[in-house]
């Protein structure tokens, strides 16, 4: 079942961009050399790999920078597993083929006044019947402009219908054309989010290090390992998103 809109999984992941960095040094550690952090970094960011070698590749990039006793390093790849994790709980509901109210209930609306509040804590969403999501507004019908709204730009491609203070949203049969929908727009709506979110990590570490590394060649060296990290995890979220596009179509092959 398709997912979220665009701006509720922005939110979730963009989250991370404040998280703050639990040592405070601005050195890197003794216990592993500039030459030996370049070289790690250099071989992970090798463009050029043989065919079946990808996926090592990936991994390679991602191992290095875990173990590369570098502060920034080690905050970085660990926002970007969480992404990762969220990144693969949302695949797993915009997948499904059966109809999860979690899915509606997990959008984020933004009212008039500025603020962001799910779905769930405006209206109470329910299954009217197995083609028919319905939520009703008794409580908060102010929130029904901007929850229709939500609804419309979120990647479920459906087309919410509003009479009084209820919004029905009819959910599409899952036919092959619904199918190849949910595999296209995963690709381009959730892992570009999920890029997006990455990269923000990626700016906030590799500013922190170029404001406080002392030394050029450090900091050289943590920007080498924060982009092999980076990489890495887009490349596993791109084999991830491929397995599942495959599993779906498989099923009406």
């Amino acid at each position: 079942m398709a997912t979220r809109r665009l701006t509720s999984f922005c939110r979730k992941l963009y989250a991370y961009r404040t998280a703050p960095i639990i040592n405070n040094s601005t050195s890197l550690s003794p216990s592993i050399s500039v030459d030996q952090i370049r070289q790690i970094s250099f071989s992970a960011l090798a463009l050029k790999v043989r065919k079946g070698d990808k996926k090592k590749e990936v991994m390679a990039n991602i191992i290095h920078a875990q173990h590369s006793n570098n502060k920034y390093v080690s905050e970085a790849t660990k926002e970007m597993e969480d992404l990762e994790k969220q990144l693969y709980e949302e695949l797993a509901r915009h997948f499904s083929t059966k109809i999860d109210l979690r899915t509606f209930e997990e959008i984020v609306v933004t009212l008039d006044n500025g603020e962001d509040h799910k779905m769930k804590l405006l209206g109470r969403v329910t299954l009217k019947s197995p083609q028919m999501v319905m939520i009703n507004f008794a409580d908060n019908p102010t929130a029904i402009k901007a929850a229709r709204i939500a609804i419309q730009k979120s990647s479920l491609n459906v087309n919410p219908q509003q009479e009084g203070i209820v919004i029905y949203i009819p959910t599409p049969r899952m036919t092959r054309e619904r199918r190849e929908e949910l595999a296209n727009s995963a690709k381009a709506t959730i892992f570009n989010d999920f890029k997006d979110a990455l990269n923000n990590v990626f700016k906030k570490f590799d500013k922190k290090a170029k404001k406080e590394i002392k030394a050029q060649d450090d900091y050289i060296a943590t920007h080498d390992l924060l982009l092999a990290a980076k990489r890495g995890f887009e490349q596993q979220g791109l084999e991830k998103i491929a397995a599942q596009q495959k599993e779906l179509m498989k099923e009406i092959a």
